[in-house]
């Protein structure tokens, strides 16, 4: 989910968020009450309660975490809740790769199942799919390459952080196509124009200024063979807890599209700019 699009602690024993701040969770702790869950904070640390059960820790439990503890100000930043994360999907007696495998494969039936926000957002991702190869660019997790890889499609799974793509390469279902994972920097990659059919930047861009997201989508368009697909949130102010640093409405994408189609050959580009679960500019090359 979108406020977990960055770093994430790798080891279930390493739970300091950028603050300093101890995040633990303990399943049926005792606190004070935040929607679904229990709080015991202070200025050192912060223990999280909980009555999930481990078949039940998926992507879909983002959504309830971001509005009980991050909204409410329990967790002060976004790097607070992304150790709130770890320690959630590691607060059962097992090893670590258990632990995260288990919260891939119920994240993945979740997704599949539609229980998760990002659900109808993959399923308009895939359609609009052209050819046989696609590479992600800001991956994280990878649902949705691995989501592609599973339908056939010869997937790059690119991100900056190399926590999550260890995530990706050691705990995403092994009986299962999965794309193949690659630490990069986006703004400038060592691979070859058009290395993939179809592109995607899917809810990457409200976490970059300006200059640093025009660098990666023209980085995006070299990359693309046929078809550049971008999504973002839609939000009338920035939400600056889930780590965005600009906002994005329909006005702001179409002076995108229009940009694109400046900087490309004359009528090479086409683009198109719709509303649904936020926005989407797709460009044909």
């Amino acid at each position: 989910m979108d406020p977990t699009t960055t770093s994430l602690v790798d080891r279930p024993e390493a739970r300091r968020a950028g603050a300093g701040r101890e995040i633990s969770a303990v399943r049926g702790a005792a606190g004070r009450r935040f929607g679904a869950f229990t709080v015991i904070a202070d200025d050192h640390r912060v223990q999280i309660g909980h009555d999930l059960e481990h078949g039940s820790l998926s992507e879909a439990v983002i959504p309830t975490m971001a509005r009980d503890l991050l909204d409410t100000g329990v967790l002060r930043t976004v790097d607070e809740f992304h150790g709130a994360v770890t320690a959630l999907v590691t607060s059962r007696e097992a090893s670590w790769q258990e632990c995260w495998s288990a919260y891939y494969a119920s994240s993945i039936a979740a997704l599949a199942e539609g229980r998760c926000p990002f659900s109808p957002i993959h399923d308009r991702a895939v359609t609009e799919l052209v050819g046989t190869s696609a590479l992600e660019i800001g991956c994280c997790f990878g649902f949705l390459s691995l989501r592609l890889a599973r339908e056939g499609v010869d997937t790059v799974a690119v991100d900056l952080d190399p926590s999550v793509l260890r995530l990706l390469w050691t705990c995403a279902p092994a009986d299962q196509p999965a794309p193949r994972p690659l630490c990069l920097d986006a703004r400038a990659t060592p691979l070859v124009a058009e290395s993939a059919d179809t592109v995607y930047l899917v809810h990457v861009l409200e976490h970059l200024d300006e200059p640093t997201g025009w660098s990666v989508v023209l980085e995006a368009l070299r990359l693309a063979r046929h078809r550049l697909v971008i999504a973002v949130p839609f939000e009338e102010v920035v939400v600056t807890q889930y780590g965005h640093v600009r906002a994005f409405d329909i006005l702001a994408l179409k002076r995108l599209a229009g940009r694109i189609e400046q900087v490309t050959t004359p009528g090479r580009a086409r683009t198109r700019v719709d509303a649904y679960h936020g926005g989407w500019l797709v460009v044909d090359l």
